[in-house]
């Protein structure tokens, strides 16, 4: 089915006995794509002629459903995350962001196991920077006696190459962290389905949750590059 057509469907259940195909064009055409429009803030789609409140909310919704569905795929039997392959931690990581609008900074506390037994948002900052502390990263890590650590911030342009800032950054919190025998993992740059390791130095791209193709930077931008010129003669 094409987006207009599985968003006119989605939006039948929000809107009955009404014709939504107007609509449905319409959304898309504002933001940008399916996941645009089910990504985007409630409030902003709830001004949308012919939407409201009840119908943003119900789509929003929708966009955290398929983010928990995504975060229990790399979960064992009781929920807990074993991340263990870079893959499924690049994974956990890009599910874990879905909704940050502004570069986030978030940390994944591990234990000697390699499962999730904390994860949270340290610090949001803008639509180009997040602030660093090492200290409080540390902390947060001792705090929940973490053995591994896996760090990650966003880029909202969606351009996966690390900064200068960003570079010298992983270095710090690496260094920091092996004096007080805490293993720095990895530190992940991500975008809405794919994150640059590191530790690696690849791009992990997600086509759906399930299927990782791994690739060079160039090979990345190279696929992006084709993918919007695509789109663009469409």
């Amino acid at each position: 089915m094409a987006d207009h057509a599985i968003l006119e469907l989605l939006l039948t259940y929000a809107i009955p006995r009404k014709d939504v195909n107007e609509l449905a064009h319409r959304l898309l055409n504002t933001f940008g794509s399916l996941t645009g429009v089910l990504e985007a803030d409630p409030l902003r789609l709830a001004d949308e002629e012919g939407v409201g409140e009840r119908t943003a909310l119900f789509l929003h919704s929708l966009y955290d459903l398929h983010r928990r569905l995504t975060l229990e795929s790399v979960g064992s039997v009781n929920g807990a995350a074993r991340l263990e392959t870079p893959e499924s931690a690049c994974r956990y990581a890009v599910a874990l962001g879905m909704s940050d609008r502004y570069e986030t900074l978030r940390i994944i506390c591990l234990d000697a196991n390699m499962k999730v037994i904390h994860a949270e948002a340290l610090q949001v900052g803008s639509l180009s920077h997040v602030s660093f502390e090492p200290r409080r990263v540390i902390e947060t890590a001792m705090t929940h006696k973490a053995r591994y650590l896996i760090l990650t911030h966003n880029h909202p342009s969606g351009i996966l190459v690390p900064s200068e800032e960003d570079i010298a950054s992983a270095k710090m919190i690496a260094e920091v962290g092996s004096k007080l025998e805490i293993d720095v993992r990895d530190q992940l740059i991500l975008s809405r389905n794919a994150a640059y390791s590191y530790q690696y130095d690849r791009v992990f791209l997600y086509s759906t949750p399930a299927v990782c193709n791994v690739m060079s930077m160039e090979e990345y931008n190279n696929t992006i590059y084709t993918r919007f010129s695509k789109e663009k003669r469409s």
